[in-house]
């Protein structure tokens, strides 16, 4: 399995010196283990190494937010000690700001769980009864905002646009998109009370021991390169959305959930260019763990993107393209490239040719569309 790591995660397990006492006396005190957070994250490592010579939009980060993603502020540890036979037999949790904090340990074996917690839109929950799984997920969509929203009305469910399932049976929730999440589940890692582990620090013996936190939310770049747009298609009235998507994580396996949700995004324009982008963060392909090739290989998940074009005369459709293999190939994250045929999609009612290229008779009501010149 290929896991390549963001931030590097420092456990020094601090034990009170002073005077020195006989080990059989020093095992039975209580020790404090400081975990502390490298500040130090490559953004853009989980993408193909070449996504840079793919990726041509101009995006501009000052205006739309970075690329990549960036430094988490606040974590959140779990603390699980174990029994001889590796089970859990407490636990304890405890939130802190920044990459330093300090908890109450005693000498033998643990799982510990870090993630950042520092996001309104993630939401953390446990399975009933049990500490034993950290489950994260984001809100639903509620009604209101979706009967507003030109990408996802009912309406265009039932004229086949709507982002959703493939056979139009039934209909995919619509879920907030998740922010950058990181983890590490560190499990079976022992506090030893052998103190040749140990160098003697600050009046306290340190045991040093580093780490790897993983992102559980993963990237994708997505790039519509226009053909024959000849200034037809000004921009999105609506955004879009990439369908098929997990609807959580687990964080001890790092396994998917079963579940699908589309996840709607902005769309951002260049004109000069005449290029459509779009920058999402999804929990990845359902079902798998997206850093293990194998598991991801054995998902049969399928995505399209809907995507709400708009056009000069003022009118607006979706078109639902098929991106199942550039996303099952990238499952880490990286660049989607796509080219459109304007002349494939001409706006709902009206021929090919059929464009009103006055901007004065642009309906206003369709929505807002944003334009990179």
């Amino acid at each position: 399995m290929t896991r390549r790591g963001f931030i590097s995660l420092l456990l020094l397990t601090a034990v009170a010196a002073g005077c020195r006492i006989e080990p059989p006396l020093y095992l039975r005190e209580r020790l404090y283990a400081e975990f502390v957070l490298e500040d130090h994250v490559e953004v853009l490592g989980m993408w193909p190494p070449d996504w840079e010579s793919i990726w041509n939009f101009r995006w501009n980060e000052q205006t739309l937010g970075p690329l990549g993603y960036g430094l988490p502020a606040s974590h959140r540890v779990h603390i699980y000690p174990l029994d001889e036979n590796g089970k859990h037999i407490d636990y304890a949790v405890r939130n802190f700001n920044g990459f330093v904090t300090e908890v109450p340990v005693s000498y033998g074996r643990y799982d510990f769980l870090f993630h950042n917690n520092d996001s309104e839109v993630l939401l953390f929950s446990q399975a009933p009864g049990t500490e034993d799984d950290v489950f994260c997920n984001t809100r639903p969509i509620s009604r209101g905002l979706r009967a507003s929203s030109l990408l996802l009305t009912l309406q265009q469910k039932a004229n086949g646009t709507k982002a959703g399932d493939d056979g139009g049976e039934g209909e995919e929730p619509v879920a907030l998109m998740p922010d950058a999440l990181f983890t590490c589940f560190d499990a079976n890692r022992e506090i030893s009370g052998d103190l040749s582990l140990y160098t003697y620090k600050d009046g306290r013996y340190v045991q040093r021991i580093k780490e790897d936190l993983y992102p559980l939310t993963y990237i994708h770049l997505v790039q519509i390169n226009l053909v024959n747009n000849e200034g037809r298609v000004v921009g999105s009235a609506g955004g879009a959305a990439v369908t098929g998507v997990a609807d959580g994580v687990n964080l001890h396996t790092l396994v998917n959930a079963e579940g699908t949700v589309s996840i709607p995004m902005d769309v951002y324009m260049d004109r000069e260019r005449e290029m459509l982008a779009a920058r999402v963060l999804t929990f990845g392909i359902p079902g798998c763990n997206p850093h293990d090739k194998a598991s991801v290989d054995a998902s049969e998940s399928r995505h399209f993107l809907v995507l709400n074009v708009a056009y000069n005369n003022g009118t607006y459709r979706n078109v639902r393209i098929d991106i199942t293999d550039q996303f099952r190939a990238q499952p880490l994250g990286g660049v989607i490239d796509l080219t459109l045929d304007v002349n494939d999609f001409p706006p709902e009612g009206g021929a090919a040719g059929g464009f009103v290229a006055l901007i004065e008779e642009w309906d206003e009501e369709t929505g807002t569309v944003t334009i990179i010149n």
